[in-house]
């Protein structure tokens, strides 16, 4: 009789940026062997299969969340935040519950979550299974060796950024009081467990691990980490040989040098047509070649100014992977997803962030050479933005970016990751 196929649940919430790497993991994982279900919010279900994986989505919609004034607001001010959090409670709580309730149900062998599905750790000590946290970002490892990656914290020198990780902690923590809520009666037991749900769940045959999956190209491995935490690089989807691209993409890439992209993907912005126009007055300044993608809303589809329809294409989307191969350089704002695939293809980058941990990795890029100094999204401006495009076609940036691309290609990834998670799980 054969042995049966590990089961593994992955448990991941947010936009498309933090999902991806979760689905470019399981699709190395069901290579290997494993059974896996990814359970996140709805819109993913098609991109899941495809991966070989199941689907078990919970009753949550970034992109049409994204799209309400409310969250809007949030992205751009601290009491919008504020707001957005009381008011969204119920949804939240409603999703930890879904989440509950798929780990329950899959009785997984292994299970991998992000840090808004930390609910996952209780799932872990009921079924007495290994529950492992993970990040795209530096948020839950500790060190002296930068900030916390969140609210754009500058570097505040060893003593005071490995505080800022406890502030941090301090802050998930309150916020998951109100989040288990509803599961306080029926997990009472798993809640009242010793140890942090940020941190996931060890059997005692199981030493504890913490996955941190951005690259040592952009974050170097601190020498304080304890040995929990490891940084196996970025989980990057491997670019689809069958997509084909529109016919006004392809004759465009073809009729002329390398454009840049702009594009800031499922960010919203508080005016997309102020900003779309803000992109043309900057183009119309450099004379360069462009792409921009509208993405999620943060853009719109608006006429070219005279002067640009030669060299400028709007377009909705294209795979990254497929596209930033093609460009020049990329402008974007700073997600991890986007950030990494830019370095993957020895691009360089603008950086423009909007919040989260984005100004984070829009101060790295600068640091390792790799791209001109951030501008936050609110304070771009035509003038602005057409020297930094300028700036941007130097070839120090190029040159940083292909040493990163270089680096991230020698990290373990996610095929890596996949073979050490079997190793985990096979028979002693």
């Amino acid at each position: 009789m054969q042995d049966a196929k590990p089961r593994i649940l992955i448990a991941t919430l947010g936009t498309r940026g933090d999902v991806q790497p979760y689905i470019a993991l399981a699709r190395e994982l069901v290579k290997l062997g494993a059974e896996v279900v990814v359970s996140t919010g709805e819109g993913f279900e098609t991109m899941i299969e495809n991966a070989g994986a199941r689907s078990r989505p919970a009753a949550i919609n970034f992109q049409a969340l994204l799209q309400q004034d409310e969250i809007k607001e949030a992205l751009h001010s601290v009491t919008g935040k504020l707001k957005a959090a009381r008011r969204n409670m119920a949804l939240q709580q409603n999703v930890a519950k879904d989440f509950w309730t798929t780990g329950l149900e899959e009785k997984p062998d292994l299970i991998l979550f992000n840090l808004k599905a930390t609910v996952m750790t209780l799932v872990g000590r009921r079924l007495d299974v290994p529950a492992l946290s993970t990040a795209l970002q530096p948020v839950i490892a500790p060190t002296r060796a930068f900030p916390l990656a969140l609210f754009g914290i500058p570097d505040m020198g060893p003593y005071l950024n490995r505080k800022s990780f406890g502030l941090g902690r301090l802050l998930m923590r309150f916020g998951l009081g109100a989040l288990f809520k509803p599961l306080r009666t029926e997990a009472a037991k798993e809640l009242g467990a010793t140890g942090s749900t940020i941190d996931g769940f060890a059997p005692e045959r199981m030493s504890a691990l913490s996955l941190q999956a951005y690259s040592r190209a952009l974050v170097p491995t601190p020498d304080d980490w304890s040995a929990e935490y490891w940084q196996c690089g970025y989980w990057f989807t491997d670019p689809d040989p069958d997509f084909t691209p529109p016919e006004d993409l392809a004759r465009f890439l073809g009729d002329g040098a390398p454009p840049v992209y702009l594009g800031f993907g499922s960010m919203p912005s508080k005016d997309p047509k102020d900003l779309t126009e803000i992109l043309f007055g900057a183009l119309g300044m450099t004379g360069q070649r462009a792409v921009i993608a509208t993405g999620w809303g943060g853009l719109v589809k608006e006429t070219l100014p005279s002067g640009l329809a030669e060299r400028v294409l709007v377009i909705d989307n294209a795979p990254h992977s497929w596209l930033f191969p093609k460009c020049a350089g990329i402008v974007h704002h700073g997600g991890a997803g986007t950030t990494h695939e830019a370095l993957r293809w020895g691009r360089p980058s603008l950086v423009c962030p909007v919040f989260g941990d984005q100004p984070f990795w829009a101060e790295r890029v600068h640091k390792i050479g790799a791209g001109p100094a951030p501008i936050p999204q609110k304070k771009l401006t035509p003038e602005a933005l057409s020297g930094a495009l300028e700036e941007l076609e130097k070839q120090d940036h190029a040159t940083s970016a292909e040493k990163a691309a270089a680096e991230m290609a020698r990290e373990p990834g996610a095929r890596g990751t996949a073979e050490r998670l079997m190793g985990l799980l096979a028979p002693s």
